[in-house]
């Protein structure tokens, strides 16, 4: 069987996910001209790359952990290894917008946005939940995506348990969870599930994290589809380019579809254009990047053009600025936070749970 050595091609479009998610992001920040609004119209569909995280999210963790959390014991494991990679990050720049709030607060800085410091939000953004509870877009906002993954990851020893019985099942969640979001955005007249952010959120994850354990579980039948030379290039490029006309849902199948072209590639071992470009060399700051754009750009465009009283046009400076910023951030954040705080806690955690057994008492035989 496969055992999928290497995710180089979902590796390099996770960090081409995540640049994409910030330059919509860093677009928005520039709507007041005309530039920044072609931007931010041609770009919308970049939000979808999220959930391109979610399909290579699903097919990881059931590469790393499927069949390895049949216990309490095991699972426990797992869940902190995951609190443990996300978590602290997540923490630190919520107390960075925490913070701001507070200097808001006292008038020691001023905000055109107060509705995004709310203080009821706190609990759900502490506890992660606020894929599912709380305002929209508040203080570190993309870091829903968190609160999401955690609920996939919670699920993830059910979900697993049922596929080691019968791996033909995780299909069947696919289309039971997308019908499902379906059924609930038509009757309660919601936005398309795709959109889901704050209230909905984690069920909008479901399908694409199954759809990742799915391709990992039938990843040698995957590896034996024939092969389009350059289909994944050319789709992911003409996503990119085209993706803005495209309706919501069709657009989220179409991501869909990349990341199963990726997977197809890793699992057949090939050569591709994507991979040739050596995008997963950057890989590992995928995370720092995605969670450390929006505190970069309130800091750079934001407090730098009051601060530097600059116009519309003139704030176009500080974009390059706020990229080469965050690149820098994001190396050292994974470098000197992240890993060594990982690491920590990982260890930590292992000690606790490994301790050794205690000295049975020495009878009265043995001590004479």
């Amino acid at each position: 069987m496969n055992d999928t050595s290497t995710t180089r091609h979902q590796d390099g479009l996770r960090i081409i996910a995540a640049s994409a998610v910030v330059i919509l992001h860093y677009s928005d920040y520039f709507k007041d001209v005309t530039i920044g609004r072609f931007m931010v119209a041609h770009t919308w569909h970049f939000n979808l790359f999220v959930d391109l995280f979610f399909v290579v999210s699903g097919f990881v963790i059931a590469r790393q952990y499927f069949g390895r959390v049949n216990d309490a014991a095991s699972i426990g494991r797992f869940l902190w290894r995951r609190l443990a990679r996300i978590y602290p990050l997540h923490l630190a720049t919520l107390a960075f917008y925490v913070a701001l709030a507070g200097a808001l607060h006292f008038g020691a800085a001023r905000t055109d946005n107060p509705a995004r410091y709310p203080l009821s939000d706190l609990p759900a953004q502490f506890l992660l939940l606020h894929a599912f509870i709380g305002e929209r877009l508040t203080f570190n906002f993309p870091s829903w995506s968190l609160s999401a993954e955690m609920f996939c990851y919670l699920l993830f020893p059910l979900v697993a348990l049922i596929a080691q019985r019968r791996k033909e099942a995780v299909i069947a969640l696919v289309a039971i969870t997308a019908l499902a979001n379906s059924v609930w955005a038509e009757a309660a007249a919601t936005t398309p599930w795709a959109d889901w952010i704050n209230q909905g959120g984690g069920f909008r994850a479901l399908p694409a994290f199954n759809l990742g354990m799915a391709c990992y579980l039938f990843r040698d039948q995957i590896a034996r589809w024939p092969a389009i030379p350059g289909a994944l290039a050319a789709s992911l490029a003409a996503f990119i380019v085209l993706g803005s006309l495209l309706p919501t849902m069709t657009a989220l199948i179409a991501v869909y579809a990349i990341a199963m072209l990726a997977v197809q590639a890793d699992c057949a071992g090939r050569e591709t254009l994507l991979s040739r470009l050596r995008f997963d060399r950057w890989s590992p700051l995928t995370y720092s990047c995605y969670m450390l754009h929006i505190p970069v750009a309130t800091v750079i465009i934001t407090f730098g053009s009051r601060l530097l009283s600059l116009s519309p046009y003139e704030r176009l400076v500080l974009a390059p600025v706020a990229i080469i910023v965050l690149a820098f951030a994001s190396v050292v954040s994974l470098r000197t936070f992240e890993t060594p705080l990982r690491r920590y806690l990982t260890e930590a955690y292992d000690r606790r749970a490994i301790r050794p057994a205690p000295s049975p008492a020495i009878s009265r035989q043995e001590s004479t």
